[in-house]
């Protein structure tokens, strides 16, 4: 890149399911993370970033790729076996690595892969460790191996709350569960040493691969993916103890009865894994032990991201290092009806990500950024910053054109914003519901096929609880979004063509493939006969 003589090393962080939309710094207003603002004071933080779809593989496979889930594949999260998804990335999918490594790259990834069942990231060139399909932290010889060295025993837990066996609430289990479901949906507490804890020993064994790394002749490229803040939720009592329960007040969503709401709201709370979390858990008290223990957890792995940062910076890498921050995907946790895990729609909880960056030869410090990105664009500029090869990305390049300069909100990145971002989501595992989704200035359109759309204004709605769908007074601006959603999947669609021609049966929408699902198809035409309607009024 111009003006740089050595090329950048780059370190990655990806945290998991992050409570951020609606609650970071908003609905419990101490609640922020500070290691990740500090960061953002030496470099810059976009405020309207999302997540490219708001489920682990799919968000996970766009960042690995660079490319939106129509291209890759990988649609939902693996454990599922649906006719339009992918399990594994196709045998000659090119991830962001192989770009990196074509530069001298030598590209490492520790912690969290969800990106497949049978394939690792060594399997795609990269050192490090991690483990198939989510991976079982806890029950890991890897993690035994860590307790060992620290001479620690295995860790137990103060269970608080069990969503699926409530005869589990306020036992003492010891954390070596036979699989990473076992005690997944609900909170606790870990006890005794806080280095116990899965966070710390992801960032521990980053530590150690950055060690390495460090001692190559190569530009390197790791990313530390973390398990948290997902549940469970289960940070170490030194951690639980800063988030009181009892400050937390019902969030503003919390008891919306879904009527005025589409179907998959209610498929994904009622049926889905049979959640149900409104009935079993129906009074706020059990939830403010809850979302307290999820913000804990957030606490801890933002220590654990201070942990993997002080290290760098006392390695003498960290001018030359780009460094990026993010979540693959929000947390819907009692949000829309005391919502749990994700949503089957696109809501602002569980889209919003943060994303920050620091890198002194091209980001000033204390940056602001109101401009719309997407997780693909992260991909795009950290391939741009190695100079590698850009061909086939559907993100952009961030820092493109962009020098440190003076400190605040950075007027000339926002205006290389072309005014709207295009993201996607397909449901969460077991549910299938097609969606594009729109953003505009403080305007979000949801298209979905098989079920009613959406329509909010985010500045005077932010926990989108009044949609403006058949507002007589706003049509013009759904026409707009509605075109702009519809544009979005036509051009996607003739691009694929060229490359990937339909046959007749999947044109004729007979044959349903991870290349030309039927859903899609009808999703462009209920767009096509929206906008035909509205114009003929």
């Amino acid at each position: 890149m111009e003006g740089t003589t050595q090329k950048p090393n780059i370190l990655w962080l990806i945290v998991d399911h992050m409570a951020f939309a609606g609650h970071y710094r908003q609905h419990l207003p101490d609640y922020h993370w500070p290691y990740l603002e500090a960061l953002a004071d030496q470099g810059i933080w976009y405020e309207r970033a999302y997540t490219t779809v708001p489920v682990c593989t799919p968000a996970r496979a766009s960042l690995m790729t660079g490319q939106r889930p129509s291209k890759h594949g990988l649609r939902w999260n693996p454990e599922y076996n649906i006719l339009q998804n992918l399990q594994d990335f196709r045998k000659d999918e090119r991830l962001f690595n192989h770009r990196l490594s074509e530069q001298g790259y030598h590209t490492s990834f520790v912690g969290k892969w969800h990106c497949g069942r049978k394939y690792l990231p060594v399997d795609y060139g990269m050192s490090g460790w991690s483990m198939s399909d989510y991976g079982n932290v806890y029950g890991c010889n890897e993690y035994k191996s860590y307790l060992k060295e620290l001479g620690l025993s295995q860790p137990s837990c103060h269970l608080d709350h069990q969503l699926f066996d409530p005869e589990m609430d306020g036992r003492e289990v010891v954390m070596d569960p036979p699989e990473p479901w076992t005690y997944m949906d609900g909170c606790g507490v870990l006890q005794g040493d806080e280095r116990a804890q899965e966070q710390f020993f992801v960032a521990h064994r980053a530590q150690q691969e950055l060690a390495t790394l460090q001692n190559g002749d190569e530009p390197w490229c790791m990313v530390a993916s973390f398990w948290g803040p997902h549940h469970p939720y289960i940070p170490s009592e030194s951690f639980a103890s800063k988030i009181d329960p009892a400050t937390i007040k019902p969030y503003p969503s919390f008891s919306e009865d879904l009527s005025n709401k589409p179907l998959r709201y209610g498929i994904h709370r009622d049926l889905r894994c049979d959640f149900r979390a409104h009935e079993r858990w129906p009074d706020w008290s059990t939830w403010q032990t809850v979302m307290a223990r999820c913000y804990a957890q957030g606490l801890q792995t933002d220590a654990a991201i201070g942990q993997l940062l002080a290290a760098l910076d006392a390695s003498g890498d960290a001018d030359n290092t780009l460094v990026i921050v993010t979540s693959d995907h929000g947390d819907a946790i009692a949000s829309h009806g005391a919502g749990w895990d994700k949503y089957s729609t696109y809501t602002e909880e569980v889209g919003r990500v943060p994303l920050v960056m620091r890198w002194s030869e091209k980001i000033a410090v204390g940056e602001r950024s109101k401009r719309l990105v997407s997780g693909v664009d992260i991909t795009a500029t950290l391939v741009a910053a190695a100079n590698a090869d850009s061909s086939g990305l559907d993100g952009r390049d961030l820092l493109a054109n962009k020098t440190a300069g003076t400190t605040g909100i950075n007027q000339s990145d926002d205006q290389q914003d072309d005014g709207h971002l295009v993201v996607e989501h397909y449901g969460h595992s077991g549910d299938i519901a097609f969606q594009r989704i729109v953003y505009q200035g403080d305007w979000k359109y949801v298209a979905a096929w098989g079920d009613n759309d959406e329509f909010y204004n985010l500045a005077d709605d932010p926990y989108e609880l009044n949609c403006r769908l058949h507002d007589d007074t706003v049509s013009d601006v759904l026409r707009k979004l509605q075109q702009l959603a519809l544009d979005d999947l036509h051009q996607e669609r003739v691009l694929r063509q060229a490359e990937f021609p339909q046959t007749e049966m999947e044109y004729k929408l007979v044959v349903s493939n991870d290349r030309w699902p039927r859903e899609e198809r009808l999703l462009q035409y209920k767009l096509e006969q929206l906008l035909k309607r509205s114009a003929g009024k």
